[in-house]
């Protein structure tokens, strides 16, 4: 069984409500006559106290003018101050203003009343002088507000703030004792018939119908949802605007469409795409709107699914696409030294080889050697020997710019490209590779290496020609004594072949 409070007894709860707010704010404001005597008491002690300040900064300036002049104006512009005195310990008065005789009553020995205040005046620390102050009877001051009576300011607010409050309260009262009724019959069950949920608002943002799928998504029965604010629902907006939708189409008359909003129902995130349209009436005045609430939590859902495949899709295509650069750096790079194999630098050769414009550009390679390399790993072992050819490619690989190659040829021997580069460059990089490598033991160990230079404009016409031109050049460094650079000539060719692919240390 349910307890139904009849209308008539909410108004009357609500008016008694009202009255004792207006007479609370009376209190508060203090127009309420007679309830003030401590704040008042309070306020003139304050007051006493910054009085008696001020005369102790005069006594200490020795400033005899300041005090008369200042305890005449207190009392010409403070209605509550009667008089004012400085009496000094020996009982003789300092200073006193007209009529302070005549009302002073205490005694020395007597403490302060409300009416008459005895503050003593400490100058080092000795009691110099007692200020006296006398007010009017305490419930007599601040009885008047710009000279009318404050009894009449709390009959004019009474009067006032209740008119206005009453009428906001019945025109918001009767506005909603039944708000459903302005929608007619046929509309409501036509909107019922909607699978989208649909609010319809008034000027005010208020609810005045709800159909039944948005009963049934809230989860709220329409009586709970009528009257109250829209914004009051739990619906959020998900992009960064200030306004609602139905506040937006009210500010601009234009409708608002597919607006993202969430709500939680069922202690879960629903989303809903929200259009909202302004009502007109005939004269083209605003009376409301009409919103309608497409919930897409499902499909946002499987959205999000699909999001998440794609972006796994992704991040596996980056993981392969990594894998595929580490397989490649492997088939393209010696495992020892970092730089290029030999595999590698025949692509690199036969992508040259092959271009339209080989023969119109400088192009150089240069074969190097590390010198009695059998006698450093015999001596060494194979360990110290791979740390030197590591050593050897490093030092020359600081020589290289940044389209040069180095390349691994096999066991100690390199090849380096060099595009676009000139014959006398070839030289000296060679040159001054062979004096880093000659310069700097490697791990202790003093290393030499012989150079053989070649280039296109000896009228190589394959890969294997110029790789064979500056082989024989780095032979006859090898022939002439090692630690030396040698460039390519025809004169070279007429040696033995056997002499020149020997592989002497």
């Amino acid at each position: 069984m349910t307890f139904k409070i009849s209308p008539t007894v909410q108004l009357s709860i609500g008016l008694v409500l009202l009255t004792i707010s207006i007479l609370l704010v009376a209190q508060a404001i203090g127009l309420t006559p007679g309830i003030n005597s401590n704040e008042r008491l309070y306020a003139r002690q304050k007051l006493a106290e910054t009085i008696a300040l001020q005369a102790t900064i005069a006594l200490k300036r020795n400033d005899r003018f300041f005090l008369p002049t200042m305890f005449n104006q207190i009392v010409e512009q403070t209605p509550s101050i009667r008089s004012l005195a400085l009496r000094r310990s020996d009982t003789t008065v300092a200073y006193q203003t007209a009529l302070h005789a005549k009302l002073w009553t205490l005694s020395s020995g007597s403490s302060s009343t409300p009416e008459e205040f005895r503050i003593p005046i400490v100058l080092d620390g000795v009691n110099q002088a007692n200020l006296e102050i006398t007010f009017t009877p305490l419930g007599s001051d601040n009885n008047e507000l710009l000279g009318i009576p404050r009894f009449i300011w709390f009959i004019i607010f009474i009067c006032t703030s209740g008119f206005l409050t009453f009428s906001i309260y019945l025109r918001r009262t009767l506005k909603h004792l039944d708000p459903s009724s302005v929608v007619p019959a046929r509309v409501r069950n036509a909107l019922n018939t909607m699978a989208e949920g649909v609010l319809i608002l008034d000027k005010r943002t208020q609810v005045i119908l709800a159909n039944d799928a948005f009963v049934s998504r809230f989860e709220r029965p329409e009586t709970k949802l009528i009257g109250r604010n829209a914004s009051k629902l739990g619906l959020s907006l998900e992009n960064n605007s200030l306004h609602l939708p139905w506040e937006l189409a009210q500010r601009s008359g234009q409708k608002q469409v597919k607006v993202r909003m969430r709500a939680s129902l069922k202690g879960e995130s629903a989303i809903f795409n929200v259009n909202s349209v302004p009502i007109l009436d005939e004269k083209n005045r605003f009376q409301g709107t009409i919103n309608s609430f497409d919930d897409i939590t499902e499909i946002e859902a499987k959205t999000s699914m699909l999001q998440d495949m794609l972006t796994n899709l992704v991040d596996k295509q980056k993981y392969i696409e990594i894998k595929n650069q580490e397989l490649h750096h492997l088939a393209t790079r010696d495992p020892l030294t970092d730089c290029y194999n030999r595999r590698s630098l025949f692509e690199r050769l036969e992508q040259h080889f092959k271009s339209k414009n080989t023969l119109h550009q400088e192009f150089c390679v240069i074969m190097l050697d590390i010198d009695h390399f059998k006698r450093i790993n015999d001596t060494f072992g194979h360990n110290v020997g791979d740390v030197v050819i590591k050593g050897v490619c490093h030092l020359v690989w600081q020589q290289l710019g940044k389209h040069d190659m180095i390349a691994r040829f096999g066991g100690e021997e390199f090849c380096v490209l060099l595009p676009e580069c000139t014959t006398q460059r070839a030289q000296h990089l060679a040159e001054k590779c062979r004096s880093m490598i000659a310069g700097n033991p490697i791990d202790n160990i003093e290393v030499t290496a012989s150079f053989g230079i070649s280039t296109l404009a000896f009228g190589a016409q394959t890969p294997n020609e110029i790789i064979l031109q500056a082989d024989q050049a780095l032979y006859a460094s090898k022939n002439a004594g090692r630690n030396r650079c040698t460039l390519w000539s025809q004169a070279l060719v007429k040696e033995d072949a056997v002499k020149s692919l020997a592989r002497a240390d």
